[in-house]
């Protein structure tokens, strides 16, 4: 898997490169902002970084002037609402936050997220202190990423099964699952 990998961060670089230049003359190539009116954010609450479980999710930055977005975590209020409704996939990034290098994936998972704005949303959860939703999702170690869309489970990224693993397997796994990363969404 390793040296897929490496083809795939080569070709990123790449479009990356191509889309920055669009971005770059004004061709502007994604639209992708907030919009309270979207009907998954009814099973989301406050902005909350302590928050055990919360959506990654882009959106105006408060206190920041007008047009300045990026990643907010809000607290998911009903986890089982969320995952049961149809308008966009969800992956559940299941960490510890006790276990060592978690903040280093947690921050390649923020970047994940905001080059899948509107395509997928990715809810960061710990593992450890939400046990029951763990449970329900038998989540076998940390981390693990489980793929859900239309009320079904896809398919799951399980870090443990790895000796040696990143954010570009997990990347990879899900443009393989159909959810290509706007790296564009990046520059911005």
């Amino acid at each position: 898997m390793r040296s897929g990998v490496t083809g795939f961060i080569l070709l990123m670089a790449v479009m990356s490169a191509a889309l920055g230049a669009c971005a770059a003359s004004g061709n502007d190539t994604s639209d992708a902002t907030h919009s309270s009116g979207t009907g998954y954010y009814s099973y989301l609450g406050n902005i909350d970084y302590s928050s055990d479980m919360a959506a990654l999710v882009w959106e105006q930055v408060p206190g920041e002037d007008e047009g300045i977005f990026g990643i907010q975590y809000r607290e998911v209020t009903d986890i089982n609402g969320l995952t049961a409704q149809t308008e966009i996939p969800v992956c559940l990034y299941f960490y510890s936050s006790s276990a060592r290098g978690a903040q280093s994936l947690t921050a390649g998972v923020e970047d994940l997220a905001q080059t899948l704005v509107g395509k997928v949303l990715i809810v960061a959860i710990d593992g450890v202190a939400e046990d029951a939703v763990s449970t329900a999702y038998e989540v076998g170690g940390y981390p693990e990423f489980v793929l859900i869309a239309d009320d079904a489970r896809v398919s799951t990224f399980s870090g443990y099964d790895y000796e040696v693993w990143g954010i570009d397997d997990v990347t990879l796994w899900m443009t393989d699952n159909g959810y290509e990363p706007d790296i564009s969404m990046l520059e911005r």
